[in-house]
């Protein structure tokens, strides 16, 4: 990652910090769970409830804090989603029963995620085109350890506090991300308001209208269910059909979501020899090879680590596909790429929710109806790699 001023890594720092916000907010209270539901006399499942609100106000909050930031620049909006953020978490800190906990969290959500749609805007705005894969591919290694690490730190703060502050960390990440941003990050955004669309109605049909856009912004969709669909199977593929003990299951998360920052940082590398089309094209290619033979090993019943590792590599290409699609995605836009943030982690929200409710529909509770939902994630994202056109202009050669 040569070639970064002093200012432009002290910019990714805090711009892969506001990312890692979501994953560390959603993970780090997961071990809390239990004595969050002892402490207000209340089920395991009321307990999930505060996470399907937190995802809820993700999803929509997306969709405000892009053109906000459009409109004001990226530096304001991005201090006041922090501050929702830490006023919703000193109210988490405090609430009295688990109802309270889960509007807080509706709250906590919807302020935490403008920086990370804000984050993508910056790169776009802030960095020259040919150093965006960079920053993006860096970003995406965030996404990766964050989910791997906040539950470890989540332990280690059980070890001498309470539920309570599990919140407690997540306050004094907010607070250093505010200070970070208050005094480290630039203004980025030079546009002229004039320019920006009164409508977002408008705005967001104006970029839906962009085929690179949809295009792109659906196969990171198709990725994330994927990554979904295996993060919500893995315990069932690994300890119940697998009879692997717990400790070898996080050893075999431990080694996918390495594979995942591995293909990430391959992705920078390969930009040297390959455009980012055609990264994008071969890890779909690799994919979809990868959950035919998922599938079919499955099907002769082959034992759990022939399994396991044909899993490691139809999880692999994914950590390619991230930053290759949202630098894709992002290119064709300037003045409004904070609402085409927006709309493309809605739209991948909501695709990969739509892939875990499908494989919902078709599962049996067997094994092999598994294998055959993370079939059809490589199919749809095959039959892509198969059209004539993706753009606003021909695929070229490149892709």
């Amino acid at each position: 990652m040569k070639g970064f001023t002093f200012s432009q890594w002290m910019v990714i720092i805090i711009l892969s910090l506001l990312t890692a916000l979501e994953p560390l907010s959603i993970d780090l209270y997961l071990p809390g769970f239990i004595l969050i539901s002892e402490t207000f006399s209340t089920t395991n499942a009321a307990v999930q409830v505060s996470l399907s609100t937190f995802l809820a106000g993700f999803a929509v909050g997306q969709l405000f804090w892009g053109p906000v930031s459009d409109r004001f620049g990226r530096k304001i909006p991005t201090l006041v989603s922090l501050a929702i953020f830490i006023v919703a978490t000193v109210a988490c800190l405090f609430v009295t029963s688990i109802e309270q906990l889960w509007v807080a969290r509706f709250i906590q959500a919807l302020g935490g995620c403008g920086g990370v749609v804000i984050s993508r805007a910056i790169v776009t705005d802030y960095f020259d085109k040919t150093k965006t894969l960079k920053i993006f591919t860096i970003l995406a290694l965030i996404m990766g350890i964050a989910p791997i690490m906040a539950p470890l730190i989540g332990n280690v703060v059980l070890g001498f506090s309470s539920w309570r502050g599990l919140f407690g960390t997540m306050l004094t990440m907010g607070v250093v991300m505010m200070f970070l941003t208050l005094f480290f990050l630039p203004e980025t955004h030079k546009s002229v308001p004039a320019k920006i669309k009164k409508n977002v109605f408008a705005t967001y049909w104006s970029i839906l209208k962009v085929r690179q856009f949809t295009f792109y912004a659906l196969i990171a969709g198709l990725a994330n269910g994927a990554l979904m669909l295996y993060v919500g199977n893995a315990p069932f593929v690994i300890m119940e059909h697998g009879g692997l003990s717990g400790d070898v299951f996080s050893i075999v998360f431990a080694t996918n979501a390495a594979g995942l920052m591995i293909s990430s940082w391959l992705t920078g590398y390969l930009q040297r020899y390959f455009s980012t089309r055609r990264i994008t094209r071969y890890a779909i290619i690799f994919m979809f090879v990868a959950s035919v033979i998922l599938f079919l090993v499955i099907k002769m019943d082959a034992g759990i680590y022939t399994i396991l590792a044909v899993l490691f590599f139809y999880i692999f290409p994914i950590g390619a596909l991230f930053p290759t699609t949202t630098e894709l995605a992002m290119t064709p836009f300037a003045d409004n790429s904070g609402s085409a943030s927006a709309l493309f982690g809605s739209i991948q929200l909501l695709v990969a929710c739509l892939c875990t409710v499908c494989a919902g529909a078709i599962s049996d509770g067997s094994i092999l109806s598994v294998g055959l939902s993370f079939l059809l994630c490589g199919l749809l994202m095959f039959s892509f790699v198969l059209k004539r056109k993706e753009a606003t202009q021909p695929i070229s050669s490149n892709f």
